[in-house]
């Protein structure tokens, strides 16, 4: 005897808060197409809680050999995303909005539509929002204030797309009371924004940024519990007291041997420094004494690659003399770009570590 199939569509049977968040897995355009499968699911896109609108889900097919008709095919796809995003937005239930993204290798003039799409998502009250944002270099970026307004954003990312260079951020104010993490992406950053920043959002724990140009001469914050700065140039002496500071990130940052003063960091935990120095001496003119080293000392896991430049070594020599005890200092990991010559500050470093269990010496083979 033949067993009968069971064609029952459990799927539609759950309730709308399972399927939304199942669509959550796909992207805008994959969810939005959901609703031709039938009545039971037409509606049903627009409570999904995550939105992932992708640009490069929308292809730019080439109409001739030439190469004549490419400009117009990138417009009519611009268009047809731009008209998309709108809709999806316009068309969003009652429901909070979780997340929402925006990626893609958008050009500059996408910039203001994009600035739209923002503020319509901000409007929705969102936790999280992430944004590739396209901008000519050397331009100022001023957001929607209704995006540093979001009183439920928890997590911000904003990339700036790499190809068109660097752009200022500017915003006229920022009152994010439960933001927490906040990544920045190939901006130009100045002392006004930092100051607006940190006072804006006191709940900041966690604080990334990334390929960014700092014009900034202080980060004190209270509650900030992360620190990552990768690839970044400061462009001028900065300092960073952060009493409740457990992880500190620096890597491959240029100008940061003598332009960073470490402060009031008795929270700290993990630390990953890499000196990226820089060969022009005048850079290092008139600048407040060292203190670097010294501002680790509370450190349990540490890890230090440097390059430091010959009228330097003096200058790290007396802040590891002055910087006290590594009482909590377990594993050390430690390189330079010529141990050999550098064994002597090495040696100096682990006299102030009573305590250590695990030393790595890190070799620079090329």
């Amino acid at each position: 005897m033949k067993r009968r199939s069971d064609r029952t569509d459990r799927i539609s049977s759950l309730p709308d808060d399972a399927l939304a968040r199942v669509l959550s897995f796909l992207s805008a355009r994959d969810a939005v197409r959901t609703c031709v499968l039938s009545k039971r699911w037409r509606n049903t896109w627009t409570i999904v809680p995550v939105l992932n609108f992708d640009f490069d889900e929308f292809p730019t097919e080439l109409v001739s050999e030439d190469g004549d008709d490419d400009i117009d095919e990138n417009i009519k796809e611009e268009l047809k995303f731009d008209s998309f995003v709108c809709s999806v937005l316009e068309n969003r239930g009652p429901s909070h909005l979780d997340t929402v993204t925006f990626h893609g290798e958008f050009m500059s003039h996408f910039c203001e539509p994009l600035m739209r799409w923002l503020d319509r998502s901000a409007l929705l009250m969102p936790r999280v929002i992430s944004a590739m944002i396209p901008v000519f270099e050397q331009k100022e970026l001023n957001l929607p204030d209704s995006v540093f307004s979001c009183t439920s954003l928890e997590l911000l990312q904003l990339i700036h797309c790499p190809y068109v260079g660097k752009a200022y951020l500017k915003q006229n104010s920022i009152a994010l009371a439960s933001l927490k993490t906040l990544m920045l992406v190939n901006l130009v950053l100045d002392d006004d924004f930092a100051q607006k920043l940190l006072l804006g959002c006191p709940v900041l724990q966690n604080l990334q940024l990334f390929d960014c140009e700092l014009c900034m001469s202080d980060i004190s914050s209270n509650v900030l519990k992360e620190l990552i700065l990768d690839d970044c140039w400061l462009l001028q002496h900065m300092r960073i007291s952060c009493p409740a500071l457990v992880s500190l990130l620096f890597t491959s940052c240029k100008n940061t041997i003598r332009i960073i003063s470490l402060e009031n960091l008795t929270s700290l935990v993990y630390a990953t420094i890499n000196l990226a120095g820089s060969d022009d001496e005048e850079v290092f003119d008139n600048l407040p004494k060292l203190k670097l080293i010294s501002g680790l000392l509370n450190a349990t896991y540490l890890k230090l690659l440097f390059h430091p430049l010959p009228e330097l070594k003096e200058q790290l020599e007396n802040d590891i003399s002055n910087c006290g005890t590594f009482c909590n200092l377990k594993i050390l990991r430690i390189g330079a770009w010529n141990m050999v010559k550098h064994f002597s500050l090495i040696a100096l470093f682990l006299e102030h570590c009573p305590v250590l269990k695990q030393l790595a010496l890190l070799l620079d083979r090329s």
